[in-house]
């Protein structure tokens, strides 16, 4: 979801040794958090101005954090009167109030001031089976380094990459590093998608494998397709909306080759005609690697065992 002044709150739930060189990171080079991975979304436990702990998904699709309206009351936050609508998934008006926390710890690490918007999480939270109070997004995660080792289930927090030291490697099926750029999203270009190249979002807020926005439906050509697809029920910020499943030739991410996966047909009027990207790239697609993104120096690595 998007603001006037820049913020934006997209999240999506759809349902339909792991060791390369320099990857090992020492317990005194990186706070280690474990998470959980219901209905493929991770959650993390969080404090927020000394309350909680929370559940807070771990969302590189949300700018800047969000909490529920619900929790922001318990935790005692100051919103702003008015709210605001932004984009994202869904067709509904739920209202972003600007709010701020004044302290959030993961395990050991703290941040201070960290912007925010207090939105309602209700239906999100009904659809996860699971309280959801917020969600550590782009305020929290700019500037850092964070690895989600999926397999394990961890979450670190590393102020050197692991990679500083390691001499560059070429791209390959098992390991894979790709510059990105942060505009709303964490931006990947030059992404193949059935041979043609398109701009992808990495997001790890989606519950699902890949989506196609709506102009990239049409660019591949993939219209008649889409139109036929099982239907699939999706929530966002929005509220619930419906799509089509269907499949992909082929998508290409550096040197990872992924034949026949799945895909999510985005519709039009759903939250997603005019986002800046062609392909999301979800949690289903992600869970098989140790992810490593590095917001300093902009890149990405993939490593797969």
């Amino acid at each position: 979801m998007k603001f006037a002044r820049g913020f934006k709150l997209l999240f999506l739930i759809s349902f339909f040794c792991i060791c390369a060189p320099g990857q090992v990171l020492n317990k005194d080079q990186a706070v280690e958090v474990r998470f959980d991975f219901p209905h493929n979304e991770i959650v993390m436990q969080v404090r927020i101005d000394g309350k909680g702990p929370f559940n807070m998904l771990l969302d590189t699709g949300t700018d800047p954090s969000a909490i529920d309206l619900a929790t922001a009351k318990v935790i005692g936050l100051k919103l702003r009167s008015t709210g605001h609508k932004g984009s994202g998934g869904g067709t509904d008006v739920n209202l972003a109030y600007e709010t701020k926390f004044s302290l959030i710890e993961v395990a050991t690490l703290t941040a201070k001031n960290v912007d925010a918007a207090a939105i309602d999480l209700s239906r999100i939270s009904e659809r996860m089976g699971i309280p959801i109070h917020g969600v550590l997004g782009q305020s929290f995660l700019k500037d850092r380094i964070v690895q989600i080792d999926y397999p394990h289930g961890l979450v670190r927090f590393v102020e050197r990459s692991p990679f500083s030291k390691t001499p560059g490697q070429p791209n390959g099926p098992t390991f894979t590093t790709v510059p990105f750029r942060y505009k709303d999203n964490v931006l990947i270009d030059g992404i193949l998608v059935n041979g043609k190249p398109l701009t992808a979002s990495l997001d790890t807020g989606s519950s699902g494998t890949f989506d196609l926005s709506p102009a990239a439906v049409t660019l591949l050509g993939l219209d008649d397709e889409a139109s036929k697809g099982k239907v699939n029920n999706s929530v966002g910020y929005n509220g619930k909306f419906e799509n089509h499943a269907g499949k992909l030739m082929n998508v290409t991410i550096g040197g990872i080759s992924t034949d026949a996966p799945d895909v999510i047909f985005f519709a039009k009027g759903t939250g997603h005609d005019k986002v800046p990207w062609g392909i999301n790239i979800g949690n289903v697609f992600l869970k098989n690697f140790v992810l490593t993104l590095d917001y300093r120096s902009k890149t990405i690595t993939f490593q797969r065992p």
